[in-house]
């Protein structure tokens, strides 16, 4: 059964991340199609989904600094004072990226203007990514610190050396092939894959274990599933990407040489395209209000719920879900989830009668003992009702009464 939910899109839509991961898609789509002379545009057209994410992020930023300067928290507001910090430490890694842009597109585009004897060198492009990535261990410290979510940060801080070796491999300044200059990646990669095969492996053993409720099943596979494509395709584009800078011969046919650019960022955009779809909240926990920074256009509250409270209407929609599947196993499935949510019950709550019972008879016990009359009358029929006991289980032991002593 699958269940689709308006309600899952607005708890976990990641608007910036959606952002990023679409200009990325639409960024590699159009280099494809650039190296591949498909389309004869300058590389001005092609990097325009960059420069847009990149001049939307200082646009943002600078509404919530303007935002925070006529309006600032109070100072024991510490997580929005901590947002706004995030914010701006975001910005400033925007700007290394967009200096890099524009030395890259001045790299590509006016090569011309340089001196054919003194080019610019790729090193002196690259210098803003090497100095993000210095800064991006810092930053990962701080955000560990504070709680705040880290992964573009880390990406930068491990592959410092993978930037490095591509500076010198453009300026022929170490003859190796692009196999060895690839192997920062080949190991983050192939320790990403393995991580995820396994991650896929324990959830298909834990949808078939009855401890979790069926949705809960279900969005540790959609997880597992996500990620896989997100990291195998990835994985194939670095082998293809590989074999085309390498010229390696596939067969005695066909040689690597003879792929399209297209063909080889084709996985790339199908890991791009998963990674959007997750920044919708699909195929991962709905965390998308809590990682969303509030200061972006001086919001001061996440996108969804926003817009929520802008437009009433919405919230109508925010309750639709619909479940495609059979009937039978959707009450299949109800009738799961409320077994399972019964048997995760405390079991305090489950002995809450016997307590209360519990406490009456401990009344009942402590008044007796406050009354002697009640006490000797209580104790009688204690005694009368062992009495009888005793001669329904053993009577037929004794040929007397009971009543007669031995």
């Amino acid at each position: 059964m699958v269940e689709i939910s308006l309600g899952v899109l607005f708890r976990g839509f990641n608007a910036s991340k959606f952002i990023l991961y679409t200009c990325l898609l639409t960024f590699v789509a159009l280099v494809s199609l650039k190296l591949d002379n498909i389309v004869t545009f300058n590389y001005a057209f092609v990097f325009a989904p960059l420069w847009a994410c990149n001049l939307l992020v200082f646009l943002a930023a600078l509404i919530g600094i303007c935002s925070f300067c006529t309006k600032p928290p109070a100072t024991t507001e510490i997580s929005m004072r901590v947002d706004f910090h995030a914010m701006i430490i975001t910005t400033t890694e925007h700007i290394f990226l967009f200096v890099f842009l524009v030395m890259t597109f001045v790299k590509l585009e006016f090569s011309n203007l340089f001196d054919p004897n003194y080019p610019l060198p790729w090193t002196i492009v690259f210098c803003p990514l090497f100095g993000l990535s210095i800064l991006s261990i810092v930053i990962a410290i701080w955000s560990l610190r504070h709680e705040k979510p880290f992964e573009f940060e880390f990406f930068y801080a491990i592959n410092i050396v993978e930037l490095v070796f591509i500076a010198f491999k453009l300026d022929k300044q170490v003859d190796w092939s692009w196999a060895v200059v690839f192997i920062p990646l080949w190991a983050v990669l192939s320790i990403s894959a393995v991580g995820v095969l396994y991650a896929l492996v324990l959830s298909i053993v834990l949808a078939r274990s009855r401890h979790f409720i069926p949705s809960h099943r279900r969005q540790h596979v959609y997880s597992a599933v996500f990620h896989t494509f997100l990291v195998l395709p990835a994985l194939v584009c670095l082998v293809l990407l590989t074999g085309k800078l390498d010229s390696m011969q596939w067969n005695d046919k066909e040689s690597a040489d003879d792929l399209h650019f297209t063909t080889v960022f084709g996985p790339l955009m199908i890991s791009l395209f998963f990674m959007t779809l997750m920044s919708l909240g699909i195929g991962g926990p709905p965390s998308g209000a809590s990682m969303t920074n509030i200061w972006w256009f001086g919001l001061r509250q996440p996108l969804c719920p926003f817009l929520l409270e802008k437009c009433p209407s919405l919230r109508t929609y925010a309750n639709v879900s619909y479940r495609l599947g059979s009937r039978r196993e959707t009450n299949e499935n109800t009738v799961e989830e409320r077994q399972a949510v019964i048997n995760n019950t405390p079991e305090d709550q489950q002995d809450e009668p016997d307590s209360s019972t519990n406490s009456s008879r401990r009344k009942d016990r402590s008044s007796t003992q406050n009354d002697p009359e009640i006490a000797a009358a209580s104790s009688s029929t204690i005694v009368r009702q062992a009495m009888e006991k005793y001669r329904t289980d053993f009577a037929f032991h004794y040929g007397s009464e009971l009543n007669q002593p031995d």
